[in-house]
């Protein structure tokens, strides 16, 4: 896979006063890995933006850290709640002949027949999953084509997904992606039903009266 290139320099600044780096446009970043110390770099928040909209967490980065370069992959980016602004990244060093573990997405394409012809409804599982492999075996994502659902109760599940062969799937085979169900059918409106009207209390009448009405 091809790797994308992000340049960083050396950060002494730590804890609270990482406030004033991001005033000046600046990230803080952390990569750390087996085979290396821990580093803290900075970079630039425009460049930083770019590449981590290109990289996601599953394409390696080329760290340029200012004595060498690294490759890496995001692991964990933190963001301001409200704006969405990046601030702190963890990258993962990689060693290009050890098998990492990352998340990657599955994309759908295509249109089922069934939906098109009014039969059923596209009902979506899992939108990503877990892969393995050699860094340099990487994916971005993972295709599925709708096309082949022709009917309702059809589906697409991870042991239905394909990837390279240097890539091996770790979720569950039988997680669902997608399935064809079929469309809810229109309720009836319920009535309640109308009591039926009670008969008047009829009030004995009293003994004496009774007496009186008898000749």
């Amino acid at each position: 896979m091809e790797h994308i290139e992000l340049n960083s320099s050396p950060r002494t600044v730590i804890g609270k006063q990482v406030k004033a780096l991001r005033r000046e446009g600046r990230v803080p970043l952390v990569m750390y890995g087996t085979h290396i110390q821990p580093m803290a770099l900075q970079v630039d928040a425009k460049e930083l933006f770019r590449v981590l909209r290109q990289a996601g967490g599953s394409r390696l980065i080329s760290v340029n850290t200012g004595s060498g370069s690294q490759m890496a992959l995001a692991v964990d980016v933190q963001r301001e709640p409200i704006s969405g602004a990046i601030l702190h990244v963890d990258l993962m060093a990689v060693s290009m002949t050890e098998k990492v573990t990352v998340e990657v997405p599955v994309t759908l394409e295509g249109v089922s027949p069934a939906v098109k012809r009014g039969e059923g409804v596209l009902v979506t599982g899992l939108d990503s999953v877990e892969i393995e492999c050699l860094p340099g075996d990487l994916i971005d994502r993972i295709h599925v084509n709708l096309d082949g659902l022709e009917k309702v109760g059809d589906g697409v599940f991870v042991r239905d997904l394909q990837a390279p062969s240097t890539v091996k799937i770790l979720s569950e085979p039988d997680e669902m992606v997608a399935r064809i169900t079929r469309l809810a059918a229109e309720e009836a409106p319920t009535v309640a039903p109308v009591a039926e009207a009670a008969e008047p209390e009829v009030i004995a009448k009293g003994k004496g009266e009774e007496e009186g009405e008898e000749e």
